[in-house]
């Protein structure tokens, strides 16, 4: 099917107007939708806010005393067969952020143990630190304790004074 040439430049002119009402139309069509919807289009392209705030809950879990974990604190108090000591909680996303707290760790003569770590020697090409075991008796409050608590052990190692 051919078009008459007397034709051809309506048809044209016709499929020009289409296309411009169709564009103006989508273009219409599109800022409506966008700016209806603008906040969510907005937020997909900014960064997410991270919450660098501590909860109760995350506290708890940093401090329960549960198998495979090591903490790092002062003792602020000891009885019979127990000790408290304070830690500090950093926040790796924000180092502003961190609290302190503290933590209640019972001690069972019969399967705990204390280490003693004290400096030995230095000589000009290394350090020594020597270990020896101690008892629950030479942990005393002020001293820097860190505890590893390994399948239901307590290991105590008491830091030398800086």
């Amino acid at each position: 099917m051919q078009i008459p040439p007397l034709k051809k430049s309506t048809f044209y002119i016709i499929t020009v107007l289409v296309l411009l009402v169709g564009i103006i139309l989508g273009a219409l069509f599109f800022d409506y939708v966008f700016f209806k919807n603008r906040d969510i289009f907005c937020e997909l392209g900014q960064p997410p806010k991270v919450n660098t705030e501590f909860t109760q809950k995350q506290i708890q879990a940093a401090t329960s005393i549960t198998s495979n974990r090591a903490m790092f604190g002062k003792v602020i108090y000891k009885e019979a067969s127990l000790f408290t000591i304070e830690l500090t909680i950093v926040n790796p996303l924000d180092t502003k952020n961190s609290t302190t707290t503290t933590i209640k760790v019972p001690f069972d003569k019969n399967k705990d143990e204390v280490i003693k770590i004290e400096q030995g020697p230095e000589t000009p090409v290394d350090s020594v630190v020597k270990t020896t075991n101690s008892s629950f008796s030479n942990i005393r409050v002020g001293d820097r304790v860190l505890v590893k608590f390994l399948d239901g052990k307590k290991t105590i190692y008491l830091l030398p004074s800086s």
